[in-house]
């Protein structure tokens, strides 16, 4: 027969044991809580994406006076980078959280990939979700190229976990009624208005032709609209603009690091869902709302993995490397690179034209002005043709 007074004991450790499990739940709902409080809940959202420009080359450019004027209006980030090259993986970014093996701008097979998206998770929480891509010949199609349509900008049909009556045509953007729109969608111009093949000043009329009444009726009407790119012009260090406009966005300049994950996770978090991929680890874009976000600190110095990359003997061959966080400014370094490329320490940049063939392992840093580091490794093959 066991000690008097053990049992009792026993049992007041457990209750302790259990109460303290019981704070910590408390404290990290709160937490949570915490975290999707300093988000509207918008009745729509509207993300538009554009291709392949500089920060500078829309923010205070005079060829974009449309989309600037979206900026002064609105929110503006300073900080956010785009996490790869080419276009095609950045699109699974931002839906996914991965590239979900995609390192390149071929055409994918649709309806074959089951991984957790911003479709999927919408759809499961009771919301709604749709994408408008202009030149889709059709809703539903699984087409790679029409025109001046191209899959590799609509990742959302690769996906079997979202249904592929999701995927829309521009035409049947609901223009004359916007209280139609699905609680969030995405809408992508063509290869033209989306800057890919035109000029800046395409792509931002484009935009004030066809979303304006949009914008304006977002401010007054519980909703947002979101300008994003996918990448840069590969000249830079992928820094690309994003613009917030519409009801409960604070005017000015949020210079907080962000990249397509922290966009994913903003969305997420706003209405609630599960997480995809690295959205899950990113900080929520919070300080450009008037709901009680605020910016983060610098945060800890991360470099983005550029996964597998593929280029030709001889021929110019360029990857980009993007870090967030950290102590600007950011020195980058490259080491296993194959004869002919060389690294810009300043714009993370690794291009030439590789005399070497085969793979060889990479070996990527990004160092801060505090001597923090961060290191990735990945590989990158140089095949005859």
């Amino acid at each position: 027969m066991g000690k008097p007074g053990v049992g009792r004991r026993l049992r007041r450790a457990l209750f302790a044991t259990l109460g303290t499990l019981g704070l910590i739940v408390v404290a990290t709902a709160a937490e949570a809580h915490s975290t999707e409080s300093a988000l509207p809940s918008y009745d729509h959202v509207v993300i538009v994406v554009f291709e392949n420009k500089q920060y500078g080359e829309i923010i205070g450019s005079p060829n974009a006076p449309y989309i600037n004027q979206l900026a002064q209006g609105g929110a503006s980030l300073t900080g956010m980078k785009a996490l790869t090259h080419p276009s095609q993986p950045n699109y699974f970014n931002l839906f996914s959280g991965a590239t979900q093996g995609i390192t390149d701008d071929g055409c994918y097979a649709a309806q074959t990939m089951s991984a957790p998206n911003l479709g999927q998770e919408l759809i499961a929480a009771g919301k709604t979700f749709a994408s408008y891509n202009e030149g889709l010949p059709n809703e539903g199609s699984t087409t790679c190229s029409n025109g001046r349509y191209a899959q590799k900008h609509n990742p959302w049909f690769a996906f079997k976990n979202v249904p592929l009556n999701t995927g829309r045509t521009f035409a049947q953007f609901p223009k004359d009624d916007f209280g139609k729109l699905p609680t969030l969608s995405f809408v992508v111009p063509d290869m033209c208005n989306d800057m890919h093949d035109c000029a800046v000043g395409s792509g931002d009329t484009w935009i004030k032709n066809n979303l304006d009444s949009y914008a304006r009726w977002a401010k007054a009407n519980n909703s947002l609209l979101m300008l994003t790119w996918d990448e840069d012009n590969y000249l830079g260090s992928n820094r690309i603009a994003t613009v917030f406009f519409g009801a409960h966005v604070k005017q000015g300049s949020v210079s907080g690091a962000y990249n397509h994950y922290s966009l994913l996770r903003t969305f997420e978090d706003m209405y609630g869902t599960a997480h995809a991929g690295n959205a899950a680890t990113a900080t929520p874009v919070t300080g450009v709302f008037d709901t009680g976000g605020t910016e983060p600190p610098g945060g800890d110095l991360t470099l983005a993995t550029p996964g597998p990359q593929t280029c030709r003997f001889y021929q110019d061959c360029t990857v980009q490397l993007t870090a967030t966080g950290g102590k600007p400014p950011l020195t980058y370094r490259a080491t296993g690179l194959p004869s002919g490329l060389t690294t810009d320490a300043s714009a993370g940049r690794v291009s030439g034209k590789p005399w070497q063939t085969g793979t060889f392992q990479i070996t990527a840093t990004a160092t801060d002005a505090a001597g923090a580091t961060a290191t990735v490794r990945f590989p990158l093959t140089v095949n005859w043709f």
